[in-house]
């Protein structure tokens, strides 16, 4: 890291800008303490060479981020240059800590991870609506306050000081989606994930101060196997996402479903580091186990070396390597001792329940007291005791009784006693009331069939006219007027599926197609960010391509737009996604906004799927921003 040139102690930027220390540095720019001359208040100074290739990028992705209200993204208050330095004027976050800073002591406990990685990833879903993405997330990057709430750093501008900003809007969701589950991996082990994604099309990244994580085939060591406490679904969900194949969220948003709820507050204590074992009644932190290379050499050593396949281990034998946390928790253990000894079943069993806690059962606890208890009143009685084997019928014989009712029976004890006489008779008169009831209202529904309610009757009436001549004529009778009955509107074609349209890349927003037919009004379809209406005048347009439920005379296309665009229909049997070859032209529109009925202008073929192709795309969230956008369409 070369120092920015012209930014010291003492510096003033921008006329008002009183820089006074550094906090961090990165590869491209420098973190700095300010004061505001102008507002009087404390402000934290991003600089950064104007000159360097990634200075214009910076600033503007800081412009387009400080237009985005959300109290968990840290705000941005100014951009500038003076005398050759670019900087980025941001929130103060006094007694903020950093998710890095967090982690020196080992792991958070699992809800203040879910609480964390859900706050952060809620206020990046946001953030993406308006086509912004974080792209470079470390723990340096979410910040916990004072009072609990948290903070996300560097939206968009990290990005591009790191010349990281180059995916499509679908990838970059994809990940900010990895980066947050990298998050919440460093949270429940301490050690961070350094491993590619989805083929590597989402990089491992660097160093960020943590003890990187162990590396297995296919991906990382899954956080249950470091750590103890951790929840089963954040446990599968870093299993998926950091190992082999494009699995896991594919959004901040898809994220944040996945793990809701978390806690409103943070924990009012994180615990204390290292391993610890948890009481009955006590809450646990998620606590790391020792060291990457005892872990790595537990997860290696599956079984005993002259075990065949399916073998039982053999807990008692000195040269049998511990698995899982338990073990691991037995390795630590064994390696305070002064050497290698027997391990009792009684004291593997308390010693396995006591490393997990609450993750066994009631019965599970039992066995482990009972086995405690029994070694120690054998050591008592016999000095010379070594260990001994006990059977599980022995440990759980005083386990305690459930606490369930026992189950209701499925019929009745007793049959119901036959009513009684009097009963019978007044049950009998009422339903013999009902009937005569019954049979009234029906003869005098019958007598007045034919009559008429009051209403007059329509009357049709037959008009005579003369025709206009001099010398009267006898009159002629015109015919009877004709009346026209216009047919309903054809009824809507279903669409069971779609993906994007574009003549030049052959795939656009694939993964937002089916918000276009999904019913509702709300939600949309759009392509990414292009810097002018045209596409940068590299495309003819560009949309989507939508299935039929059956080869259909298209009539009519609905679409609903939301804001101003070129658009025109076509019906086609091709399937492909970037020829116009054979397709059917149904109509257009342009400058069109709002719901937008298409008619077809002639007779067409049926056709299995139409194309929504849009030649002038709308603006969006930013200036020099454009997309396609459909938010629904319908086919009759």
């Amino acid at each position: 890291m070369t120092h920015v040139q012209g930014v010291g102690p003492g510096s003033v930027l921008g006329g008002r800008y009183a820089v006074t220390s550094r906090t961090s540095a990165g590869a491209h720019h420098e973190r700095w303490r300010a004061d505001d001359h102008t507002l009087e208040r404390e402000v934290v100074l991003v600089c950064f060479p104007a000159a360097s290739s990634v200075a214009a990028a910076a600033l503007d992705a800081a412009r387009r981020a400080a237009g985005i209200e959300d109290p968990r993204l840290v705000r941005v208050l100014d951009v500038g240059t003076d005398s050759g330095v670019g900087f980025i004027v941001e929130e103060p976050l006094t007694g903020a800590q950093p998710l890095s800073h967090l982690l020196q002591g080992g792991g958070l406990p699992a809800d203040e991870v879910r609480r964390l990685t859900g706050e952060a990833a809620t206020a990046l879903d946001k953030a993406s609506h308006r086509g912004l993405h974080h792209l470079a997330l470390t723990p340096s990057s979410v910040l916990r306050m004072p009072d609990g709430g948290v903070k996300v750093r560097g939206l968009a501008t990290e990005a591009a000081l790191t010349d990281a900003d180059s995916l499509s809007d679908e990838r970059a969701s994809r990940a900010d989606a990895v980066g947050l589950v990298k998050i919440a991996y460093a949270g429940l082990t301490g050690r961070w994930p350094l491993v590619a994604v989805d083929g590597g099309l989402i990089p491992a990244g660097g160093p960020v101060g943590l003890e990187t994580a162990p590396t297995i085939v296919g991906g990382v060591a899954a956080p249950s196997e470091i750590a103890v406490g951790v929840p089963n679904d954040l446990d599968l969900i870093c299993r998926m996402t950091l190992g082999s194949g494009e699995r896991g969220p594919v959004s901040p948003g898809d994220l944040a479903l996945q793990i809701a709820p978390w806690p409103a507050e943070a924990p009012t204590s994180d615990g204390g580091g290292g391993i610890r074992q948890r009481g009955r009644d006590e809450h646990e932190p998620t606590r790391v186990l020792p060291a990457v290379g005892e872990v790595t050499a537990a997860l290696e050593t599956a079984r005993p070396d002259d075990a065949g396949p399916g073998a039982p281990h053999d807990r008692t034998r000195e040269d049998a390597a511990p698995t899982g946390a338990a073990g691991a928790g037995a390795t630590g253990a064994g390696a305070a001792a002064s050497g290698p000894s027997p391990i009792s079943a009684a004291g593997a069993a308390a010693a396995g329940v006591a490393a997990i806690g609450d993750r066994v059962g009631s019965f599970a606890r039992a066995a482990a007291d009972k086995a405690a208890a029994r070694a120690a009143e054998r050591r008592a009685a016999h000095d010379d005791f070594e260990g001994e084997d006990i059977d599980l019928d022995d440990a759980l014989d005083e386990a305690p009784p459930s606490r369930l009712e026992p189950p209701l029976p499925v019929f009745g004890r007793e049959v119901p006693e036959a009513p009684s006489g009097a009963q019978s008779r007044l049950a009998l008169a009422l339903v013999g009331v009902l009937v005569i009831v019954a049979l009234v209202i029906g003869i005098n529904n019958v007598a007045k069939i034919g009559e008429h309610d009051g209403a007059a009757a329509p009357v049709i009436t037959v008009t005579r006219t003369r025709t206009p001549s001099a010398t009267p004529t006898p009159s002629s009778t015109t015919p009877a007027p004709t009346t026209t009955t216009q047919a309903p509107p054809a009824a809507p074609v279903s669409i069971t599926g779609g993906t994007g349209f574009d003549p030049q890349d052959g795939t656009e927003s694939d993964r937002s197609a089916a918000k276009a037919f999904d019913g509702d009004t709300g939600t949309e379809w759009r392509s990414r960010w292009y810097g002018t209406a045209d596409y940068n005048g590299g495309k003819d347009g560009l949309g989507l391509l939508l299935d039929l439920s059956a080869p259909t005379v298209v009539k009519e296309v609905v679409l609903d737009l939301p804001a101003a665009q070129d658009v025109t229909v076509y019906a086609t049997d091709s399937g492909s996604t970037t020829s116009l070859d054979g397709a059917q032209e149904v109509g257009s529109a342009s400058d069109a906004s709002g719901t937008v009925t298409i008619k077809a202008t002639g007779t067409l073929k049926p056709a299995s799927k139409i194309i929504v192709l849009i030649t002038k795309a709308a603006p969006a969230e930013a200036p020099n921003h454009y997309r396609a956008q459909v938010n629904e369409v319908t086919v009759r």
